[in-house]
């Protein structure tokens, strides 16, 4: 037992999966951020407090938008453990955990346990998914699920030993990940076979009777939530959805929330370029984004010499949810950075792969290996000078420190990967070194950059205020702006004012009650003589927007909008 615990305390990717579950832990404890990740925090709160679990409301009203994995998830664990930012996001980071798992299991199917090792702790260790375990949306359990459709499917499609448990497993998963996020939750898998099974002319695995088992598996799945939108939505054509009436809950589910944004059936429409995710990818798989560049041409170039067509014990499941994937979200008239996150696990298993094969000669390349082991050396030293001189800039410039224990650990995660770079060449050593830069930037944002930036967030700090002030939240109300974050820290939908007619309404028919607004609407309250009283002051910032003048600490203030806490007085 000493000697297996000594040997344990020597390797060292367990002591960076110490350092990684810190950071992750870190986060849990950190605010839940306006606006997507507060609403949702909220609707779970809601659906708890309501008891409506089939059928989605949002301030009271019926919610047609997104699915209800994330709301059910985080609702039972706000049943289990109260109203408390990690409660909300427990669940969501332990689905992504499942997808890392299942990232390493898939690579031990078709790669050596290195590999498998390597792709897990580069999908661990990369920016995207740390802001997921940060700012919690539904896209988080949609990776983690996607991640376990496809590990399921692989080894039925892939393998020579599926069984009818592989097949109702990945049906399970592919329909949690509809639940997380809509038909997407299918596409990724569905793509991740078609290609693996097209590019080895395979497909006799198609008739095998216990894969549409899977099939039955994901109706069953989806049948709670189908039931709910019916129920909600499509028995009731007359209710005015989004600004429209006849709406059908189950068509908007399976056809216009995901493909209508193709079509542009869809109301949600922002035109970004069909290039938008490639400057995405450069910050999302940070430490790793120029590795898999390299990653792709390697393997495109592989399989053009191919005549795209695999060798036996070959895979292309991870090209398929990969690269398809990434075409299709490309082609959506709205895009934003999170939407390509579900396809982070298949970067990390084509980028892993390829560096088993350029830095330990696993297999040959198609140009010089030599040449090849440079560009992946010069390629992450790069980007570990930029990881480091941004976690710089944010202890010394953005919110500045002198705390010596926040500088010394920063410094020494990045000369630690400064040290394991430089003194080997292979292929852990480069992995290793990526973690720890990563390792670094993480601890700066999560124990500095973030505790110092979501104080700014007043629909956090408001109700916070008002519970250290003994101010109940069923007396409290907003007028001209609001925020998720303020009903999820409230514990309470709160109520909305329109008018300063309806302000004094509400103090004459039931006393005195607190109100938060902005200057232009305590001037609207000035202007119709509305009595109150100045309770608090804060200064509020969209933390989950943020810009450059923000950052400059000269330029702050001018970004700051004042927001108060007013009690209105009886009129």
């Amino acid at each position: 037992m000493t000697r297996a615990f000594a040997n344990l305390a020597r390797n060292p990717w367990v002591w960076l999966g110490f350092g990684l579950l810190a950071v992750y832990l870190r986060g849990l404890f950190l605010d839940v951020m306006d606006v997507d990740a507060a609403q949702y925090a909220s609707i779970s709160m809601e659906m708890l407090q309501n008891g409506n679990w089939l059928q989605v409301q949002h301030r009271h009203a019926d919610y047609l938008d997104k699915p209800p994995l994330l709301f059910w998830s985080s609702a039972l664990s706000f049943a289990l453990f109260g109203l408390h930012n990690w409660a909300y996001k427990l669940p969501s980071l332990l689905g992504a955990a499942a997808g890392v798992y299942a990232t390493y299991r898939f690579c031990l199917l078709f790669y050596s346990k290195t590999t498998a090792r390597h792709a897990a702790f580069i999908l661990t260790a990369c920016t995207g998914v740390l802001l997921l375990g940060n700012d919690v949306r539904t896209d988080t359990l949609l990776l983690g699920m996607t991640a376990c459709a496809v590990w399921q499917l692989a080894v039925f499609f892939g393998t020579d030993r599926p069984s009818l448990a592989c097949a109702l497993g990945a049906g399970l998963f592919t329909g949690l990940a509809m639940l997380a996020k809509g038909p997407i939750g299918l596409i990724v898998p569905a793509f991740a076979v078609g290609t693996h099974l097209l590019l080895r002319r395979d497909w006799r695995r198609l008739a095998d009777w216990r894969w549409l088992v899977g099939l039955v598996a994901v109706a069953v799945v989806l049948a709670p939530m189908c039931v709910g939108l019916y129920q909600q939505f499509d028995l009731h054509p007359e209710k005015t959805v989004n600004g429209r009436t006849g709406v059908s809950g189950l068509y908007f589910y399976f056809w216009e929330q995901s493909f209508g944004r193709i079509t542009g059936e869809n109301v949600w429409k922002n035109d970004t370029s069909p290039l938008y995710f490639l400057h995405v990818y450069l910050w999302a798989f940070l430490p790793w984004p120029i590795l898999l560049a390299g990653a792709l041409w390697r393997r495109f170039g592989a399989l053009f010499q191919q005549k795209f067509r695999l060798p036996a014990g070959d895979e292309a499941f991870s090209i398929g949810a990969f690269v398809l994937t990434f075409v299709a979200l490309s082609l959506s008239r709205y895009k934003l950075p999170h939407y390509i996150f579900v396809t982070l696990p298949w970067a990390a298993v084509l980028t892993a792969r390829w560096l088993g094969q350029v830095l330990d000669s696993v297999a040959a390349t198609s140009v010089a290996p030599e040449a090849a082991a440079r560009f992946a050396r010069y390629s992450t030293c790069i980007v570990l000078v930029v990881l480091a001189a941004t976690s710089a800039l944010l202890l010394g410039f953005v919110f500045p420190t002198a705390n010596i224990l926040k500088w010394g650990i920063g410094l020494g995660l990045f000369g630690a990967a400064a040290a394991v770079f430089w003194r080997n060449s292979a292929a852990d050593a480069l992995v290793q070194s990526g973690v720890l830069a990563l390792l670094g930037a993480a601890f700066v944002l999560n124990f500095h950059f973030y505790p110092n930036l979501l104080p700014h967030q007043s629909t956090a700090a408001v109700p916070r205020y008002a519970r250290q002030n003994g101010i109940p939240a069923d007396k409290m109300a907003f007028f001209n702006r609001h925020g998720h974050a303020l009903d999820f820290y409230a514990g309470y939908i709160l109520k909305s004012m329109e008018t300063p007619g309806q302000v004094r309404r509400a103090a004459a028919d039931s006393g005195a009650f607190w109100l938060y607004t902005d200057a232009p609407g305590r001037a609207e309250l000035d202007s119709a003589a509305v009595r109150y009283t100045p309770a608090a002051t804060f200064q509020h910032f969209q933390v989950a927007l943020l810009k450059p003048a923000f950052l400059n600490p000269a330029q702050r203030a001018e970004s700051l909008q004042q927001v108060y806490l007013l009690k209105i007085e009886e009129q």
